[in-house]
């Protein structure tokens, strides 16, 4: 696979905090170090959309049925997208998974329709607000909150959901490998401490 694109757009609200913590270069990482470890082939472009626990309200009640926020939320709009093998395997004849379901898990999986084809994989959009709130609670910081957050998210558009029990030991292990290979790069040395336990959804 060629190296993955990731955009980044960021609520003005949240740009000085965001550009201070140089959290830009983090997510970017984290997000080009899961599409590298788990796409195989197909859209590798992946917008993350960082914004506020009003606007993942409305994505969530118009998308999901939820009229709540959230923390995070993935869409994926790819038509020709082939997964990591494990989550074929996880999801294979399986009806009532997040790959067919999006109210299971906020991705839908890769619609097999016909349509023009893009380079996009699909648009992560994470509450900034959620993530402060979640860090605390969690005792770390907001640049590891994020970081999870993202990961789970790309996870989610390449169809890996966390309704059964062992689709969540799959999921939140492949969150805490992605975490710990982004972060080894040199740049990144310290960025934090801990390891995940994850998102709530």
């Amino acid at each position: 696979m060629s190296e993955a694109r990731v955009d980044i757009q960021v609520d003005t609200r949240f740009q000085q905090a965001f550009a201070a913590a140089s959290l830009d270069r983090l997510l970017r990482a984290v997000a080009e170090t899961a599409l590298s470890r788990e796409l195989v082939s197909g859209p590798d472009r992946v917008t993350l959309i960082i914004t506020d626990d009003e606007a993942l309200r409305k994505l969530n009640r118009e998308f999901m049925g939820y009229d709540e926020p959230t923390d995070v939320l993935s869409f994926n709009t790819a038509l020709n997208t082939t997964p990591n093998e494990d989550v074929l395997n996880a999801h294979s004849g399986d009806g009532e998974s997040g790959l067919d379901n999006p109210e299971r898990g906020g991705s839908g999986g890769w619609p097999d329709v016909e349509g023009e084809e893009s380079d996009e994989l699909g648009d992560v959009a994470i509450s900034y607000e959620r993530a402060i709130a979640q860090a605390g609670a969690a005792g770390h910081d907001v640049a590891h909150e994020l970081s999870v957050l993202t990961a789970h998210g790309v996870l989610h558009l390449l169809g890996y959901d966390h309704a059964e029990p062992e689709e969540h030991r799959m999921m939140f292990g492949k969150t805490d490998d992605i975490l710990a290979a982004a972060l080894d790069r040199s740049e990144f040395s310290g960025a934090f401490s801990d390891t995940s336990e994850g998102p709530d959804e």
